[in-house]
């Protein structure tokens, strides 16, 4: 994901591999005040966008 034109993520999607979180998306590493120690997974890319826009606009 980008945002004001830098990166500011990278998800991807789990496969059927992944068995109950398949079809979910994973934050597979975030930069700035996006990175965090425990990636969380997301059920659809709103929730991750909705994260990742919590994350760029909290107090520094």
């Amino acid at each position: 994901m980008f945002h004001d034109g830098s990166l500011v993520a990278v998800l991807v999607r789990l496969s059927d591999e992944y068995e109950d979180e398949a079809g979910k998306w994973y934050l597979e590493v975030g930069f700035g005040r996006v990175n965090t120690a425990t990636p969380p997974t997301f059920t659809d890319l709103g929730e991750a966008q909705g994260w990742i826009e919590q994350r760029l606009t909290r107090a520094a």
